[in-house]
Protein backbone atom coordinates (compact mmCIF):
# COMPACT_ATOMS: atom_id res chain seq x y z
CA UNK A 1 0.00 0.00 0.00
CA UNK A 2 2.79 2.50 1.52
CA UNK A 3 4.88 4.15 -1.93
CA UNK A 4 8.42 5.92 -0.86
CA UNK A 5 8.37 9.59 -2.58
CA UNK A 6 11.20 11.84 -3.93
CA UNK A 7 14.04 9.56 -1.87
CA UNK A 8 17.58 10.86 -2.26
CA UNK A 9 20.60 8.72 -4.58
CA UNK A 10 22.54 5.69 -2.50
CA UNK A 11 25.65 4.44 -3.62
CA UNK A 12 25.34 0.96 -4.25
CA UNK A 13 25.47 -0.28 -8.46
CA UNK A 14 23.96 -3.50 -9.86
CA UNK A 15 22.52 -3.91 -13.12
CA UNK A 16 19.43 -5.14 -14.64
CA UNK A 17 19.38 -3.80 -18.08
CA UNK A 18 22.12 -3.88 -20.91
CA UNK A 19 22.33 -1.28 -24.14
CA UNK A 20 22.24 -2.06 -27.38
CA UNK A 21 22.67 0.54 -30.20
CA UNK A 22 19.66 2.86 -30.11
CA UNK A 23 17.58 0.17 -27.97
CA UNK A 24 17.46 -0.97 -24.27
CA UNK A 25 17.02 -4.75 -23.71
CA UNK A 26 15.76 -5.48 -20.23
CA UNK A 27 17.08 -8.47 -18.38
CA UNK A 28 15.28 -9.74 -15.33
CA UNK A 29 18.10 -11.10 -13.33
CA UNK A 30 16.58 -11.76 -9.47
CA UNK A 31 13.43 -10.10 -9.28
CA UNK A 32 11.45 -14.11 -8.52
CA UNK A 33 14.44 -15.48 -6.35
CA UNK A 34 13.02 -13.97 -3.00
CA UNK A 35 10.29 -15.98 -0.69
CA UNK A 36 10.90 -13.17 2.24
CA UNK A 37 13.48 -15.84 4.12
CA UNK A 38 16.17 -13.10 4.05
CA UNK A 39 13.75 -10.68 5.83
CA UNK A 40 13.85 -10.84 9.51
CA UNK A 41 10.33 -10.78 10.61
CA UNK A 42 11.01 -11.60 14.36
CA UNK A 43 13.03 -8.66 14.51
CA UNK A 44 10.00 -5.89 13.95
CA UNK A 45 8.04 -4.67 17.03
CA UNK A 46 4.77 -6.34 18.21
CA UNK A 47 1.56 -4.48 18.06
CA UNK A 48 0.85 -2.25 21.00
CA UNK A 49 -2.25 -0.95 20.74
CA UNK A 50 -5.55 -2.58 18.72
CA UNK A 51 -8.25 -0.07 17.40
CA UNK A 52 -12.03 -0.25 18.03
CA UNK A 53 -14.55 1.12 16.98
CA UNK A 54 -15.26 4.22 19.11
CA UNK A 55 -18.53 5.06 21.28
CA UNK A 56 -21.29 7.41 20.44
CA UNK A 57 -20.44 10.14 22.29
CA UNK A 58 -16.55 10.19 20.54
CA UNK A 59 -18.50 9.91 17.11
CA UNK A 60 -20.84 12.91 18.27
CA UNK A 61 -17.82 14.84 19.34
CA UNK A 62 -15.53 14.51 16.50
CA UNK A 63 -18.05 16.00 14.00
CA UNK A 64 -18.73 18.95 16.39
CA UNK A 65 -15.12 19.88 15.68
CA UNK A 66 -14.84 19.14 12.50
CA UNK A 67 -17.32 21.42 11.78
CA UNK A 68 -20.37 18.93 10.58
CA UNK A 69 -21.94 19.36 13.85
CA UNK A 70 -23.10 22.83 14.70
CA UNK A 71 -26.12 22.66 16.17
CA UNK A 72 -25.73 22.80 20.20
CA UNK A 73 -28.93 21.01 20.98
CA UNK A 74 -28.63 18.29 17.97
CA UNK A 75 -25.43 17.69 19.71
CA UNK A 76 -27.04 16.99 22.84
CA UNK A 77 -30.40 15.20 21.42
CA UNK A 78 -27.54 12.66 19.75
CA UNK A 79 -25.47 12.01 22.75
CA UNK A 80 -28.73 11.49 24.89
CA UNK A 81 -30.45 9.18 22.77
CA UNK A 82 -28.87 5.38 21.11
CA UNK A 83 -28.70 4.30 17.44
CA UNK A 84 -27.09 0.82 19.18
CA UNK A 85 -30.50 0.38 20.48
CA UNK A 86 -32.69 1.02 17.50
CA UNK A 87 -31.04 -1.81 15.93
CA UNK A 88 -32.26 -5.08 14.93
CA UNK A 89 -30.55 -7.27 17.09
CA UNK A 90 -27.18 -8.72 16.17
CA UNK A 91 -26.96 -12.50 16.39
CA UNK A 92 -25.88 -13.46 19.98
CA UNK A 93 -23.27 -15.60 18.70
CA UNK A 94 -21.69 -12.68 16.82
CA UNK A 95 -20.70 -10.00 18.66
CA UNK A 96 -19.16 -6.67 17.69
CA UNK A 97 -18.72 -3.81 20.07
CA UNK A 98 -19.85 -0.50 19.25
CA UNK A 99 -21.03 -1.75 15.75
CA UNK A 100 -23.96 1.25 15.76
CA UNK A 101 -21.10 4.01 15.73
CA UNK A 102 -19.76 2.66 12.78
CA UNK A 103 -20.62 4.54 9.71
CA UNK A 104 -21.93 1.78 7.84
CA UNK A 105 -25.79 1.65 7.20
CA UNK A 106 -27.35 -0.92 9.76
CA UNK A 107 -30.87 -2.37 9.51
CA UNK A 108 -33.74 -1.51 12.18
CA UNK A 109 -35.90 -3.95 10.38
CA UNK A 110 -35.62 -7.63 10.04
CA UNK A 111 -36.27 -7.40 6.29
CA UNK A 112 -33.15 -5.04 5.39
CA UNK A 113 -33.69 -5.06 1.53
CA UNK A 114 -37.23 -3.42 2.09
CA UNK A 115 -37.25 0.41 1.63
CA UNK A 116 -36.94 2.46 4.72
CA UNK A 117 -35.51 -0.63 6.45
CA UNK A 118 -31.35 1.23 7.48
CA UNK A 119 -30.46 3.35 10.33
CA UNK A 120 -28.88 6.18 8.46
CA UNK A 121 -25.06 6.87 10.04
CA UNK A 122 -24.78 9.68 12.42
CA UNK A 123 -23.52 12.11 9.89
CA UNK A 124 -27.04 11.94 7.83
CA UNK A 125 -28.46 11.77 11.18
CA UNK A 126 -27.19 14.95 11.98
CA UNK A 127 -27.49 16.46 8.56
CA UNK A 128 -31.01 15.94 8.47
CA UNK A 129 -31.89 16.86 12.44
CA UNK A 130 -30.05 20.33 11.68
CA UNK A 131 -31.63 20.70 8.24
CA UNK A 132 -35.41 20.43 10.72
CA UNK A 133 -34.70 23.43 12.78
CA UNK A 134 -36.01 22.21 15.32
CA UNK A 135 -38.27 24.63 18.14
CA UNK A 136 -39.59 23.92 21.14
CA UNK A 137 -43.22 22.73 21.07
CA UNK A 138 -43.22 21.71 16.93
CA UNK A 139 -46.02 19.72 16.00
CA UNK A 140 -44.04 17.28 13.76
CA UNK A 141 -45.38 14.90 10.82
CA UNK A 142 -42.61 12.32 10.46
CA UNK A 143 -43.52 9.77 7.06
CA UNK A 144 -41.37 6.95 7.18
CA UNK A 145 -39.66 6.81 11.05
CA UNK A 146 -36.58 4.77 10.12
CA UNK A 147 -36.85 2.62 13.65
CA UNK A 148 -37.28 4.55 16.66
CA UNK A 149 -33.87 6.68 16.44
CA UNK A 150 -35.28 9.62 14.67
CA UNK A 151 -38.75 9.68 16.63
CA UNK A 152 -36.68 9.80 19.85
CA UNK A 153 -34.35 12.55 18.36
CA UNK A 154 -37.50 14.56 17.58
CA UNK A 155 -38.83 14.40 20.71
CA UNK A 156 -35.43 15.01 22.41
CA UNK A 157 -35.21 18.44 19.94
CA UNK A 158 -38.55 19.45 21.69
CA UNK A 159 -41.86 18.43 19.74
CA UNK A 160 -45.12 18.92 21.55
CA UNK A 161 -46.19 16.62 19.28
CA UNK A 162 -45.20 13.56 16.91
CA UNK A 163 -47.45 12.16 14.23
CA UNK A 164 -45.43 8.31 13.09
CA UNK A 165 -47.03 7.25 9.71
CA UNK A 166 -45.94 3.45 8.62
CA UNK A 167 -47.44 2.19 5.43
CA UNK A 168 -46.86 -1.59 7.02
CA UNK A 169 -48.66 -2.78 9.85
CA UNK A 170 -46.48 -5.09 11.18
CA UNK A 171 -43.42 -2.66 11.21
CA UNK A 172 -46.25 -0.45 12.72
CA UNK A 173 -46.66 -2.98 15.59
CA UNK A 174 -43.05 -3.57 16.01
CA UNK A 175 -42.66 0.48 16.23
CA UNK A 176 -45.14 0.79 18.80
CA UNK A 177 -43.56 -2.20 20.66
CA UNK A 178 -40.62 -1.17 20.68
CA UNK A 179 -41.33 2.49 21.60
CA UNK A 180 -42.58 1.07 24.93
CA UNK A 181 -40.77 -1.54 25.43
CA UNK A 182 -37.54 1.47 25.34
CA UNK A 183 -39.46 3.14 27.49
CA UNK A 184 -39.67 5.96 25.50
CA UNK A 185 -43.06 6.41 25.64
CA UNK A 186 -42.38 7.66 29.64
CA UNK A 187 -39.68 10.12 28.57
CA UNK A 188 -42.27 11.36 25.48
CA UNK A 189 -44.98 11.36 28.65
CA UNK A 190 -42.58 13.11 30.96
CA UNK A 191 -41.10 15.92 28.01
CA UNK A 192 -44.81 16.61 27.42
CA UNK A 193 -45.32 15.38 23.98
CA UNK A 194 -47.89 12.96 22.81
CA UNK A 195 -46.45 9.85 20.09
CA UNK A 196 -48.49 8.21 18.24
CA UNK A 197 -48.29 5.73 15.29
CA UNK A 198 -50.73 5.89 11.94
CA UNK A 199 -50.60 3.57 8.77
CA UNK A 200 -51.75 5.30 5.38
CA UNK A 201 -55.23 6.68 6.03
CA UNK A 202 -54.07 9.71 8.53
CA UNK A 203 -52.37 10.81 5.61
CA UNK A 204 -54.74 11.23 3.12
CA UNK A 205 -54.16 14.55 1.49
CA UNK A 206 -57.70 14.95 0.98
CA UNK A 207 -59.10 14.77 4.23
CA UNK A 208 -56.17 16.45 5.43
CA UNK A 209 -56.95 19.57 3.41
CA UNK A 210 -61.03 19.41 4.77
CA UNK A 211 -60.07 19.60 8.40
CA UNK A 212 -57.32 22.28 7.91
CA UNK A 213 -54.85 19.97 9.30
CA UNK A 214 -51.11 21.74 9.82
CA UNK A 215 -47.66 20.92 11.16
CA UNK A 216 -44.41 22.96 11.98
CA UNK A 217 -42.09 19.98 10.66
CA UNK A 218 -43.09 17.55 7.91
CA UNK A 219 -40.26 15.27 7.25
CA UNK A 220 -40.67 11.91 4.73
CA UNK A 221 -37.62 9.77 4.38
CA UNK A 222 -38.51 8.43 1.35
CA UNK A 223 -37.12 9.62 -2.58
CA UNK A 224 -40.70 11.02 -3.97
CA UNK A 225 -40.95 11.39 -7.85
CA UNK A 226 -42.26 14.50 -7.66
CA UNK A 227 -42.39 16.90 -4.80
CA UNK A 228 -45.73 16.93 -2.49
CA UNK A 229 -46.83 19.91 -2.61
CA UNK A 230 -50.38 19.77 -1.82
CA UNK A 231 -49.13 18.03 1.61
CA UNK A 232 -46.44 20.95 1.92
CA UNK A 233 -48.68 23.27 1.79
CA UNK A 234 -50.31 22.66 5.35
CA UNK A 235 -46.78 23.70 7.08
CA UNK A 236 -47.38 26.36 9.04
CA UNK A 237 -45.81 29.70 8.76
CA UNK A 238 -41.74 29.43 9.70
CA UNK A 239 -42.51 25.41 8.96
CA UNK A 240 -40.03 23.70 7.79
CA UNK A 241 -40.41 20.48 5.37
CA UNK A 242 -37.69 18.05 4.11
CA UNK A 243 -38.40 15.29 1.55
CA UNK A 244 -36.20 13.89 -1.26
CA UNK A 245 -37.18 14.47 -4.60
CA UNK A 246 -36.18 12.54 -7.51
CA UNK A 247 -35.31 8.21 -8.26
CA UNK A 248 -34.71 5.71 -5.65
CA UNK A 249 -30.77 6.07 -5.21
CA UNK A 250 -30.24 9.42 -6.83
CA UNK A 251 -32.80 11.94 -5.13
CA UNK A 252 -31.95 15.45 -4.06
CA UNK A 253 -32.89 17.11 -0.76
CA UNK A 254 -35.39 19.58 -0.34
CA UNK A 255 -36.35 22.30 2.45
CA UNK A 256 -39.18 23.66 2.07
CA UNK A 257 -40.80 26.89 3.83
CA UNK A 258 -43.82 28.69 3.21
CA UNK A 259 -43.16 32.41 1.65
CA UNK A 260 -45.51 35.18 2.24
CA UNK A 261 -47.62 35.14 -0.75
CA UNK A 262 -48.32 31.56 0.72
CA UNK A 263 -46.22 29.56 -1.87
CA UNK A 264 -43.12 27.19 -0.93
CA UNK A 265 -39.69 27.77 -1.07
CA UNK A 266 -38.63 25.40 -2.15
CA UNK A 267 -33.98 25.06 -1.55
CA UNK A 268 -31.97 22.35 -3.13
CA UNK A 269 -29.77 20.97 -0.52
CA UNK A 270 -27.65 17.69 -1.25
CA UNK A 271 -28.46 14.50 -2.81
CA UNK A 272 -29.49 11.62 -0.74
CA UNK A 273 -29.16 8.16 -1.81
CA UNK A 274 -32.48 6.73 0.24
CA UNK A 275 -35.04 3.92 -0.61
CA UNK A 276 -38.28 5.24 -2.89
CA UNK A 277 -41.16 6.16 -0.26
CA UNK A 278 -43.76 3.28 -0.41
CA UNK A 279 -46.24 4.04 -3.59
CA UNK A 280 -49.23 3.70 -1.09
CA UNK A 281 -47.69 6.47 0.97
CA UNK A 282 -46.82 8.84 -2.25
CA UNK A 283 -50.41 7.91 -3.45
CA UNK A 284 -52.15 8.86 0.08
CA UNK A 285 -50.10 12.25 0.28
CA UNK A 286 -50.19 13.74 -3.32
CA UNK A 287 -53.59 12.06 -4.49
CA UNK A 288 -52.05 11.19 -7.28
CA UNK A 289 -50.15 7.22 -8.29
CA UNK A 290 -46.84 6.36 -8.13
CA UNK A 291 -45.39 5.58 -11.48
CA UNK A 292 -43.76 2.64 -10.16
CA UNK A 293 -42.63 0.34 -7.93
CA UNK A 294 -43.76 -2.58 -5.28
CA UNK A 295 -45.59 -3.11 -2.06
CA UNK A 296 -43.27 -3.88 0.80
CA UNK A 297 -45.34 -7.34 0.48
CA UNK A 298 -44.10 -7.83 -3.11
CA UNK A 299 -40.66 -6.81 -2.12
CA UNK A 300 -40.57 -9.59 0.56
CA UNK A 301 -41.47 -11.94 -2.73
CA UNK A 302 -38.21 -10.84 -4.04
CA UNK A 303 -35.91 -11.15 -1.55
CA UNK A 304 -35.56 -14.82 -0.94
CA UNK A 305 -34.78 -16.86 2.12
CA UNK A 306 -31.50 -15.66 2.65
CA UNK A 307 -32.57 -12.43 3.42
CA UNK A 308 -35.20 -13.00 5.70
CA UNK A 309 -33.62 -15.68 7.71
CA UNK A 310 -30.91 -12.95 8.77
CA UNK A 311 -31.23 -9.16 8.45
CA UNK A 312 -27.94 -8.49 8.50
CA UNK A 313 -26.88 -9.99 5.00
CA UNK A 314 -30.21 -8.56 3.67
CA UNK A 315 -28.05 -5.25 3.81
CA UNK A 316 -26.63 -5.52 0.53
CA UNK A 317 -23.17 -4.60 -0.16
CA UNK A 318 -24.20 -1.39 -2.03
CA UNK A 319 -22.18 1.27 -0.27
CA UNK A 320 -24.78 4.37 -1.21
CA UNK A 321 -28.02 3.00 0.20
CA UNK A 322 -28.88 5.89 2.74
CA UNK A 323 -25.54 8.11 2.28
CA UNK A 324 -26.50 11.70 2.30
CA UNK A 325 -24.08 14.24 0.17
CA UNK A 326 -22.76 15.94 -2.66
CA UNK A 327 -22.63 13.93 -5.97
CA UNK A 328 -18.69 14.05 -6.46
CA UNK A 329 -18.63 12.71 -2.73
CA UNK A 330 -21.01 10.23 -3.41
CA UNK A 331 -19.39 8.50 -6.34
CA UNK A 332 -15.95 8.68 -4.82
CA UNK A 333 -17.37 6.36 -1.48
CA UNK A 334 -19.08 3.79 -4.22
CA UNK A 335 -15.78 3.10 -6.42
CA UNK A 336 -13.81 2.89 -3.23
CA UNK A 337 -16.43 0.70 -1.65
CA UNK A 338 -15.86 -1.49 -5.03
CA UNK A 339 -12.05 -0.96 -5.41
CA UNK A 340 -10.85 -3.25 -2.16
CA UNK A 341 -11.94 -5.86 -0.24
CA UNK A 342 -12.24 -9.18 1.60
CA UNK A 343 -14.51 -11.06 1.62
CA UNK A 344 -14.19 -14.33 0.00
CA UNK A 345 -17.40 -15.74 -1.63
CA UNK A 346 -18.64 -16.68 1.84
CA UNK A 347 -22.13 -16.03 2.86
CA UNK A 348 -21.24 -16.39 7.05
CA UNK A 349 -22.24 -13.48 8.74
CA UNK A 350 -18.85 -12.81 10.49
CA UNK A 351 -17.14 -12.77 6.98
CA UNK A 352 -19.60 -10.30 5.25
CA UNK A 353 -19.64 -8.12 8.60
CA UNK A 354 -16.03 -8.01 8.24
CA UNK A 355 -15.54 -7.32 4.93
CA UNK A 356 -18.32 -4.19 5.28
CA UNK A 357 -16.08 -3.01 7.48
CA UNK A 358 -13.07 -3.29 5.61
CA UNK A 359 -14.52 -1.69 2.82
CA UNK A 360 -15.63 1.53 5.26
CA UNK A 361 -12.72 1.77 6.48
CA UNK A 362 -11.00 1.95 3.18
CA UNK A 363 -13.62 4.89 2.50
CA UNK A 364 -13.04 6.71 5.56
CA UNK A 365 -9.10 6.85 4.95
CA UNK A 366 -9.26 7.68 1.38
CA UNK A 367 -11.91 10.81 2.73
CA UNK A 368 -9.07 11.54 5.16
CA UNK A 369 -10.38 10.30 8.71
CA UNK A 370 -7.88 8.23 9.39
CA UNK A 371 -8.71 7.61 13.07
CA UNK A 372 -11.85 6.41 11.98
CA UNK A 373 -10.85 4.54 9.31
CA UNK A 374 -8.34 2.38 11.78
CA UNK A 375 -11.15 1.75 13.92
CA UNK A 376 -13.30 0.09 10.97
CA UNK A 377 -10.09 -1.71 10.28
CA UNK A 378 -9.38 -3.01 13.91
CA UNK A 379 -13.34 -3.88 14.13
CA UNK A 380 -12.75 -5.77 10.79
CA UNK A 381 -9.72 -7.89 11.77
CA UNK A 382 -11.22 -8.47 15.94
CA UNK A 383 -14.40 -10.20 13.82
CA UNK A 384 -12.16 -12.05 11.12
CA UNK A 385 -8.30 -11.76 11.00
CA UNK A 386 -7.38 -11.01 7.63
CA UNK A 387 -3.78 -9.83 6.70
CA UNK A 388 -5.70 -7.17 4.86
CA UNK A 389 -7.02 -5.23 7.69
CA UNK A 390 -4.00 -5.66 9.13
CA UNK A 391 -1.72 -4.17 6.86
CA UNK A 392 -4.29 -0.98 6.51
CA UNK A 393 -4.10 -0.48 10.37
CA UNK A 394 -0.41 -0.75 10.14
CA UNK A 395 -0.77 1.73 6.70
CA UNK A 396 -2.71 4.21 9.36
CA UNK A 397 -0.45 4.11 11.82
CA UNK A 398 2.31 5.23 9.70
CA UNK A 399 0.41 8.60 7.72
CA UNK A 400 0.35 9.63 11.74
CA UNK A 401 4.03 9.14 12.33
CA UNK A 402 4.55 5.88 14.37
CA UNK A 403 6.62 3.62 12.41
CA UNK A 404 7.24 1.32 15.22
CA UNK A 405 2.88 0.20 15.54
CA UNK A 406 2.90 0.41 11.40
CA UNK A 407 5.67 -2.16 11.46
CA UNK A 408 3.90 -4.10 14.27
CA UNK A 409 0.73 -4.23 12.30
CA UNK A 410 2.57 -5.10 8.96
CA UNK A 411 4.25 -7.90 11.01
CA UNK A 412 1.03 -9.40 12.65
CA UNK A 413 -0.11 -9.12 9.05
CA UNK A 414 2.05 -11.58 7.84
CA UNK A 415 1.78 -13.66 10.42
CA UNK A 416 -2.14 -13.91 9.71
CA UNK A 417 -1.20 -14.63 5.77
CA UNK A 418 2.69 -14.44 4.49
CA UNK A 419 0.79 -14.84 0.76
CA UNK A 420 -0.58 -10.97 0.95
CA UNK A 421 1.82 -8.71 -0.61
CA UNK A 422 1.25 -5.50 0.55
CA UNK A 423 2.51 -5.85 4.60
CA UNK A 424 6.23 -6.99 2.93
CA UNK A 425 5.85 -3.51 0.79
CA UNK A 426 4.88 -1.41 3.46
CA UNK A 427 7.91 -2.69 5.93
CA UNK A 428 10.49 -2.33 2.80
CA UNK A 429 8.80 1.47 2.19
CA UNK A 430 9.36 2.11 5.92
CA UNK A 431 12.88 1.09 6.16
CA UNK A 432 13.94 3.00 2.75
CA UNK A 433 12.58 6.20 4.74
CA UNK A 434 15.41 5.41 7.23
CA UNK A 435 17.80 4.64 3.78
CA UNK A 436 18.25 1.14 4.91
CA UNK A 437 18.28 0.40 1.00
CA UNK A 438 19.69 -3.22 1.22
CA UNK A 439 17.49 -4.17 3.68
CA UNK A 440 14.46 -2.96 1.93
CA UNK A 441 14.87 -3.92 -1.24
CA UNK A 442 14.95 -7.74 0.24
CA UNK A 443 11.09 -6.49 1.77
CA UNK A 444 10.29 -5.10 -1.90
CA UNK A 445 11.24 -8.69 -3.61
CA UNK A 446 9.09 -10.84 -1.31
CA UNK A 447 6.36 -8.40 -2.17
CA UNK A 448 6.80 -8.63 -5.94
CA UNK A 449 6.87 -12.58 -5.76
CA UNK A 450 4.16 -12.47 -3.22
CA UNK A 451 0.83 -14.42 -4.21
CA UNK A 452 -1.74 -11.74 -4.03
CA UNK A 453 -1.72 -7.72 -3.49
CA UNK A 454 -3.82 -4.86 -3.03
CA UNK A 455 -1.41 -2.58 -4.86
CA UNK A 456 0.57 -4.87 -7.08
CA UNK A 457 2.76 -1.49 -8.36
CA UNK A 458 4.12 -0.24 -4.98
CA UNK A 459 6.70 -2.66 -4.29
CA UNK A 460 7.83 -2.18 -8.06
CA UNK A 461 7.35 1.58 -7.35
CA UNK A 462 9.31 1.24 -4.63
CA UNK A 463 12.27 -0.95 -5.61
CA UNK A 464 12.75 1.71 -8.50
CA UNK A 465 12.99 4.65 -5.90
CA UNK A 466 15.49 2.05 -3.89
CA UNK A 467 17.87 1.22 -7.18
CA UNK A 468 18.09 5.50 -7.65
CA UNK A 469 19.53 5.68 -4.45
CA UNK A 470 22.27 3.34 -5.06
CA UNK A 471 22.82 4.81 -8.06
CA UNK A 472 21.47 2.29 -10.00
CA UNK A 473 19.28 3.99 -13.38
CA UNK A 474 18.94 1.01 -15.09
CA UNK A 475 18.03 -1.18 -12.50
CA UNK A 476 15.28 1.32 -11.34
CA UNK A 477 14.17 1.89 -15.38
CA UNK A 478 13.23 -1.87 -15.23
CA UNK A 479 11.46 -1.91 -11.87
CA UNK A 480 9.71 1.68 -12.98
CA UNK A 481 8.49 -0.17 -16.09
CA UNK A 482 6.95 -2.80 -14.55
CA UNK A 483 5.56 -0.90 -11.73
CA UNK A 484 3.46 1.34 -14.60
CA UNK A 485 1.77 -1.53 -15.91
CA UNK A 486 0.13 -1.77 -12.40
CA UNK A 487 -0.15 2.34 -12.50
CA UNK A 488 -0.82 3.27 -15.67
CA UNK A 489 -2.00 6.89 -14.68
CA UNK A 490 1.05 7.04 -12.19
CA UNK A 491 2.31 11.11 -13.05
CA UNK A 492 5.29 10.71 -10.85
CA UNK A 493 6.51 7.51 -12.31
CA UNK A 494 5.49 8.69 -15.56
CA UNK A 495 7.98 11.36 -15.16
CA UNK A 496 10.66 9.34 -13.75
CA UNK A 497 9.69 6.41 -16.60
CA UNK A 498 10.63 9.77 -19.22
CA UNK A 499 13.61 10.71 -17.29
CA UNK A 500 15.19 7.22 -17.13
CA UNK A 501 14.87 6.53 -20.62
CA UNK A 502 15.87 9.75 -21.77
CA UNK A 503 19.52 9.13 -19.64
CA UNK A 504 19.70 5.48 -20.83
CA UNK A 505 19.05 6.87 -24.73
Amino acid sequence: MVEVRNQGPGCLDTSAVQYLPNRILLVASNWDESDGSDCDLMSLPKCREEPVLPSEKIVIERMEESGVLIDINVKNAMIASSRDLALWPLPKELGIPCLASSALTLPWWKYADERGALLPSHYETVQIMQMLQMERGARVLLIGPRGSWWTELILRLGASEIQVIEADDERREFLENNWIERGLDILSHDLGCNVEFFGIERVKISEIEVNSECWDRILITGACQELPRRLLRRLNQNGVGLVSVGPEGASMIRAITPDDDGGLYVESVTMWANDELDPRLFKSITGTPSNGGLSDLQLRAEIGESSRENSWIGIGDHSLRDRAGPVRLLEAMDQLWISMGIENGSTDLDVVMADRLFRMGNVMQNIGMFDYAAEHFGASFKLRPSAESATMIGWNFGIQDDDDEAMAWCRRAIETDSHLGDPWNDIGALLLAKRKVGEAMSWFRAAINSERSLSPGHPWSNMARAHLMQRNSRAAFFAAQQAIIHMPDDAELLMLLDELGSDLC
